[in-house]
């Protein structure tokens, strides 16, 4: 603090330990040493001098240290590079993450924050450490050093009276050790709150207390504001109404109902969160058998939880303990398929080269329909169909759909190929915007711009007929999903020549799904073919091999972006923006932008779904008009048509316009 950080920052060993359960954070922590603790210190300067200074101001204080375990080695001890930074800073913030997403399933997780005198921190985390431990609690503290902020995390069986006294026996310890001993504050940032509502007189003392409940009185005589939470003369009022954690599904379990997955949610607005989700599962857990509000639960949760989820897994990256409800929802829609659905799904898969082929002469003879009598015949006979048969099978029909793609892909050689690229069968299926008019369709610009770089790709012959499987995953059909999982991971290792060559997918949905949402699907000795091959999304691709080869010869004004939620579990979303900058002197991601809530097929099967969900970034993209809306996954860019009502189209579309040469 004297050396002028901005943040100093503690991890004591246990959390150090349990934080390499975290995506990121080094590995070789789970071996430091049983008294090791870490402090994450960073300083801040308006320029580069100042921050010299910082850092051999700081120099004097880390030599006067043996460490553990070997420090950043920079510039005295400090990095500057926003990678590590953010990776660092990544680890002390799964504190919640690594401890918390730990506890035993069924027990309630309690966070506590107090402080002491910066000066006393090292004996309060010792006294916290071992007064935990006494009463049979995971001993962790992490928190903010520099101002003597420390917390910790309590976890408990609720429903166990046993669990509930050694609770309350740690709880008046506490108390008594903060107060007491350090004459610490028992809340720091976060506020009193029930559970040190009947300790707050031990606090403050009864002259001051007595001084908080006049004025509570002469504002709130009747007590309707916040009744009971601060001001309590109730001596247990912090094990009144402890709320009891019932164990649902394994993947749900960790959920400490925090509610930071609930922004990320496409049906935040329509239904129910992922959080929502799972607190309806843990109702029903504690409802009698058969009793009326279990019916109640059971019958409104396959419409609003599983059916208007959109499976997108963005509640995961939110997550601070990395639940993946998506996950959790296609594991319902799976359980509640008749055997005649699954062999229905598994018949696709197999003929899936029929399928595709049928889906373009659907699309054809739909566009010839509405050209000659619009879409509301369409409209008509879709809406009749899901009615006779279910809306979650039959798809509706949208005006924004487009229509079909060419049967033949562009001419591609093999010899002499850089990748093997792998047209989406929703490309394959659905034609770009302007197709109609003779525009280029996707396949065609990533053919053109790739040879134009010099890095030419070959299309197989054979890729018809094939698929990446979300459309079986994205729904829980595990046989059908299992089917096309392997055969188009086997066709790939054929075509890539064993993995020598990458393969290029050009939608990001199914870049994920091949690169990752296939392995628990395929068998052992394709999951061994898997690991030998690399996909590569299109957008990489072109912003990783081909821009840097290119010239830009035209730019359009202004672009907005929808990055995909693919992309965000991708990590592409700044290849996109690279590729976007390329082709527009200016280039948008609107504040609201999220998940589409389109989902592969669900914006057919519930419309409502893509509507709620793209409301704020339909609204914010409306503002203003722009020369380009680009984004890199079809059916997003049709979900988007439909919320703005502006045409959406590949970045690589884009792309291929501003670099070919003016004539």
């Amino acid at each position: 603090n004297e050396a002028g950080a901005t943040a100093v920052e503690l991890m004591d060993g246990n959390t150090l330990r349990a934080s390499v359960r975290v995506e990121g954070v080094p590995s070789d922590w789970a071996a430091l040493p049983q008294g090791t603790a870490a402090l994450l210190v960073e300083f801040r300067a308006p320029d580069e001098d100042a921050l010299t200074d910082c850092e051999q101001a700081a120099a004097s204080v880390l030599d006067g240290l043996a460490p553990v375990f070997p420090t950043v080695s920079v510039t005295n001890g400090f990095t500057r590079d926003p990678g590590t930074v953010s990776g660092y800073w990544k680890a002390r913030k799964a504190f919640v993450t690594a401890v918390g997403g730990s506890r035993p399933a069924g027990t309630t997780l309690i966070t506590e924050d107090f402080a002491v005198p910066p000066s006393r921190l090292s004996e309060a985390c010792e006294a916290l450490l071992a007064l935990q431990a006494v009463h049979g609690f995971d001993a962790a503290v992490a928190g903010h050093a520099a101002h003597g902020n420390l917390h910790f995390l309590l976890a408990f069986d609720a429903a166990k009276p046993a669990d509930v006294e050694r609770y309350a026996a740690f709880m008046e310890e506490f108390c008594t050790l903060v107060t007491d001993r350090f004459d610490g504050s028992l809340k720091a940032e976060h506020a009193t709150g029930r559970n040190i509502a009947p300790f707050l007189e031990r606090e403050w003392g009864p002259t001051a207390t007595a001084l908080m409940w006049r004025t509570k009185e002469a504002i709130d005589p009747d007590g309707v504001l916040a009744p009971r939470v601060v001001l309590d003369r109730d001596p247990t009022a912090h094990l009144r109404g402890l709320k009891t954690i019932p164990e649902v599904e394994p993947v749900a379990d960790p959920c400490i109902e925090c509610g930071f997955c609930e922004p990320t949610c496409p049906s935040e607005d329509l239904t129910t969160t992922p959080r929502q989700r799972i607190v309806l599962r843990r109702e029903m857990m504690r409802q009698p058998d058969g009793s009326p509000v279990e019916a109640g639960l059971l019958d409104a949760y396959g419409y609003d939880a599983v059916d208007t989820c959109a499976g997108d897994s963005t509640c995961k990256l939110a997550c601070p303990v990395g639940i993946d409800t998506g996950a959790m929802m296609k594991d319902f829609r799976h359980r509640r398929h008749s055997a005649r659905e699954e062999r229905v799904a598994a018949l696709t898969a197999r003929h899936f080269g029929f399928v595709e082929a049928s889906a373009r002469v659907a699309l054809g003879v739909a566009d010839v329909v509405t050209r000659r009598a619009g879409d509301r015949l369409l409209e008509a006979v879709t809406g009749l169909a899901r009615r006779a048969v279910r809306p979650d099978l039959v798809p509706e029909w949208l005006p924004e759909i487009p229509g079909a793609a060419s049967r033949t892909l562009p001419p591609t050689s093999r010899a002499g190929a850089r990748a093997v690229y792998y047209p989406a069968c929703v490309n394959r299926v659905f034609a770009g915007p302007g197709e109609d008019t003779g525009a280029l369709s996707l396949a065609e610009s990533v053919v053109s711009l790739s040879a134009r770089a010099g890095r030419p790709v070959w299309i197989p012959e054979d890729v018809s007929g094939t698929c990446c499987a979300t459309i079986w995953h994205s729904k829980g059909y595990d046989t059908a999903n299992t089917i096309m999982a392997n055969r188009v991971v086997e066709a790939a290792w054929g075509w890539t020549g064993g993995g020598a060559l990458p393969l290029v997918v050009d939608a990001s949905s199914c870049t994920l799904g091949l690169a990752h949402e296939v392995v628990p699907y395929l068998t052992e000795d394709n999951r061994a073919l898997h690991r030998e091959m690399t996909f590569v999304d299109s957008l990489v691709w072109a912003a990783d091999e081909l821009l840097p080869r290119l010239t830009v010869f035209r730019r359009t004004g202004s672009a907005v972006l929808h990055p995909t939620c693919s992309m965000e579990h991708l990590g592409d979303v700044r290849h996109l923006r690279t590729v976007a900058e390329a082709c527009a002197e200016e280039v948008v991601v609107p504040d609201d932008v999220g998940c589409c809530g389109f989902a592969g097929d669900r914006g057919l099967l519930h419309k409502e779904l893509t509507d709620s969900a793209t409301a704020k970034e339909a609204a914010e993209v409306r503002t203003r008009p722009y020369d380009a809306y680009l984004s890199a996954n079809r059916t997003c860019e049709i979900g988007m048509d439909r919320a703005t009502g502006h045409r959406y189209h590949s970045a690589l579309i884009e792309l291929e316009r501003a670099t070919r040469p003016v004539l």
